[in-house]
């Protein structure tokens, strides 16, 4: 489920930066999903941080800046003052 929600993150984010997503019903139908679906998950995108706006006169969503999408987790760096374990019974 979370694989699945993330390739239509991804997904939506390209769209997004080519500017072809059309209208949320038109996407919703091209992605096999509910406008409400499309609607959460740009929602969802916009809670992440991106600045996602749509245009009447375009009919597309679309990035007021430049944006990238990463999903994923990043290493912890220990230091002195916090100090981080690896996880084998410390």
């Amino acid at each position: 489920m979370i694989l699945k929600a993330k390739d239509l993150l991804v997904t939506l984010h390209q769209l997004i930066e080519n500017g072809s997503m059309g209208s949320p019903a038109e996407l919703a139908q091209r992605l096999g999903i509910s406008e409400r679906t499309v609607k959460r998950y740009i929602a969802q995108l916009r809670q992440m941080g991106a600045d996602i706006r749509f245009s009447r006169h375009r009919n597309t969503y679309y990035y007021s800046e430049p944006a990238t999408f990463q999903f994923g987790f990043k290493p912890v760096v220990a230091n002195d003052d916090n100090s981080v374990g690896n996880g084998e019974g410390e």
